[in-house]
């Protein structure tokens, strides 16, 4: 109720009748919020309790459908043991299989069906790669088939090269530096005898790594890389394309023209040269030492020993380097490979690239095999439970010859599907034709 206000009501009597009705207003105000509050806690209370009632009915429809789906499994089981007893009555009781009608894999049968099956793979792969690259490279192209693992890296040839190089700029300087023909002077006689002995210590040395010729040759490619190779060389030989396998033969290899070859030669010579020229300045050296016993002052002899003794040196140390250099390129590693003949196979491979052949590198990733054994009532009744799979994962890259561009490229997964092992005969002889 409204406080009432006197009409001669003082300045200070009016601000408690404000300040009293200003309280009843905010105590008018809390109490309706409390209200409020009291009324939506009420409505929440129903809708929970309606929500846990939908629930409790939500749960029930599921136990009555999952009581329902029993019974009806079972119902079903009833009916066929009624069969089964029917069948029991009629025919006498039936042996169990032993079989439950499930699949396990076999481990360790279906290998060679795998390999069988693996190869058509591989050789699917082979004839969409001849597509591709049929596709993709000029018409009439050559090509140098290889491997990933057989490809050259050139780096043992450009070691060789480097090498060479620097023997030979070291064999002009002592040529230059070295005063051979005053040095004859001093022994007319040049020990003739011992220097056709070196020419022929150096001929024996070239004999001997012809011996090893058939390393040039021997080259390991790993089964399913070779089983790739032949398929592709195939499928490009009857494409009409010319195709190289250098890692099994290379007659460029066993050339006479091949530089490489033609580099060792000079190799050789310059050892026997080496080794010539260290007996001859050892043998003037000793002559002037002589004659200096006889005449300890004469100056032209003391500068002539000298230059004889460091040219002496110069040819010892050439001769020292250019013998541990061929020993080490023609000396078998424990697995029977020469250096030299990896340097000679790689320069005739460089030299038929240059030429305009493309570089073909192919790799077969992945041959594989799986298998299964079915175990059920028909194949206890002479159906053959086992069945095997194989497929394949390969790629190549072409490579231009000169420039190093790639010309074509493909990665190739085939799947050859399942197969009964008594079907397998048949796929694979059929695909073989």
């Amino acid at each position: 109720m409204d406080a009432q206000v006197p009409p001669d009501a003082t300045k200070d009597q009016l601000k408690v009748i404000a300040d009293d009705a200003e309280a009843r207003k905010n105590a008018y105000e809390a109490l309706k919020k409390a209200e409020d509050a009291k009324h939506a806690f009420e409505t929440l209370q129903d809708s929970a309790k309606q929500a846990l009632a939908d629930q409790t009915a939500s749960a029930k429809a599921a136990k009555d459908l999952a009581d329902a789906e029993t019974a009806k499994a079972n119902a079903q089981k009833a009916q066929a043991d009624a069969q089964l007893a029917a069948t029991k009555a009629k025919f006498g009781d039936i042996p169990a299989s032993g079989y439950g009608g499930i699949a396990t894999i076999g481990t360790g049968a279906g290998t060679a069906e795998a390999v069988l099956l693996s190869a058509i793979a591989v050789n699917e792969i082979a004839k969409e790669f001849t597509t591709r690259i049929r596709a993709d490279l000029p018409q009439g192209s050559k090509l140098v088939l290889t491997t990933s693992t057989t490809v050259p890296d050139f780096q043992a040839l450009m070691a060789f090269n480097a090498q060479f190089e620097s023997f030979q700029a070291a064999i002009i300087r002592a040529q230059q530096t070295t005063d051979v023909a005053e040095a004859a002077k001093i022994d007319v006689k040049k020990e003739a005898v011992a220097e056709i002995g070196l020419g022929l210590e150096a001929i024996n040395k070239m004999l001997a790594f012809a011996k090893t010729d058939y390393s040039f040759l021997t080259f390991e490619i790993q089964s399913s890389d070779a089983m790739l190779l032949s398929a592709l060389a195939h499928c490009l030989m009857a494409a009409k394309m010319v195709v190289e396998i250098p890692s099994l033969y290379l007659p460029e290899a066993l050339a006479a023209p091949n530089v490489v070859l033609e580099k060792t030669s000079k190799m050789y010579q310059w050892s026997s040269e080496a080794k010539r020229n260290i007996k001859l300045f050892e043998t003037a050296q000793a002559i002037i030492e002589k004659q200096l016993a006889g005449l300890p002052n004469d100056q032209d002899l003391k500068n002539k020993l000298q230059k004889f003794k460091e040219s002496l040196a110069t040819w010892k140390t050439i001769s020292d380097a250019v013998d541990a250099w061929i020993k080490q390129a023609t000396s078998a590693d424990d697995k029977g490979n020469v250096p030299l003949a990896t340097i000679i196979r790689q320069s005739a491979i460089k030299k038929k690239l240059e030429s305009g052949s493309a570089l073909l590198v192919t790799q077969l990733h992945k041959a594989v095999g799986t298998g299964y054994a079915e175990k059920n009532l028909l194949s206890s009744l002479g159906r053959n439970p086992f069945f095997v799979a194989a497929g394949a994962v390969a790629g190549y890259i072409a490579l231009d010859g000169k420039s190093g561009e790639v010309l074509s490229s493909m990665l190739l997964p085939v799947h050859g599907g399942y197969h009964s092992v008594s079907d397998v005969k048949g796929v694979v002889n059929n695909a073989a034709h």
